[in-house]
């Protein structure tokens, strides 16, 4: 069921930006940049968001029929899709001799047909009047980390997700990207040992803030990057680059 906002809920809105997995940590960030901007936000996850001042729909990503119930519900709004950030994942560590079928499809669920899903969706609501797209993706999908095999499988298809959409979308005026953090202050960083670890193999010696993850979502979302599409970019302070020599 939808929850709203009276500023959201209001028959003048026009343009909708949907933030899947607005209720986490990084989407919540990126939800609070765009409210900012004067965008009226819906936030479509499990659980509800933060903030009273952006819409709600409940979704459960790995269930076709929920994906189309909430988007019936985005419709119900009378606006147009103007912005999707896919920015739900799930991750699950566990060693790659250890995996089972059932670990990679718990994964694939989510962070790529789940993703798959709500995309689909939103351009099929922005073929008249175009529209940006933007998946949260990881470097995890880019270099090899250990125990992160299920995750990183999920995440690297993302990219080859982006560049098909973009072909095939651009024509539509529907720009498709990708943003892939290395380590965040939130997120999926979630002890000091993993956080330490990233710290001294970034270049940058430091993770990213939420808020900077936060802008460049935004930013790729704004005509600031109108002929950009198809890309996947490491924002990761260099560590994607890195090869240590000890």
């Amino acid at each position: 069921m939808l929850v709203s906002s009276t500023k959201n809920a209001s028959s003048t809105v026009t343009a909708l930006t949907l933030v899947v997995g607005g209720a986490g940590e990084i989407g919540s960030a990126i939800v609070q940049q765009f409210l900012e901007q004067g965008r009226t936000v819906i936030v479509l996850d499990r659980t509800a968001p933060s903030t009273d001042k952006a819409g709600f729909i409940e979704v459960d990503l790995s269930a076709p029929s929920s994906v189309r119930a909430a988007f019936a519900e985005v419709d119900a709004l009378g606006a147009q899709v103007e912005t999707l950030i896919v920015a739900a994942g799930f991750l699950r560590p566990g060693a790659f001799l250890e995996l089972s079928d059932q670990d990679i499809q718990d994964h694939l669920d989510v962070n790529l047909l789940g993703a798959f899903r709500v995309a689909q969706a939103a351009s099929e609501r922005m073929l008249e009047k175009g529209g940006r797209i933007v998946f949260l993706t990881s470097i995890h999908g880019q270099i090899g980390v250990p125990n992160r095999t299920a995750y990183a499988i999920s995440k690297a298809a993302i990219g080859a997700l982006v560049r098909a959409m973009a072909v095939e979308l651009s024509q539509h005026r529907i720009r498709v990207n990708a943003v892939a953090p290395g380590a965040v202050d939130g997120g999926m960083t979630p002890n000091a040992k993993t956080r330490d670890y990233w710290v001294k193999s970034t270049p940058a010696h430091r993770v990213a803030e939420l808020e900077e993850v936060a802008r460049f979502v935004t930013m790729l979302a704004s005509q600031d990057a109108s002929f950009l599409s198809g890309q996947t970019i490491a924002l990761d302070g260099g560590a994607s680059n890195l090869r240590l020599l000890e």
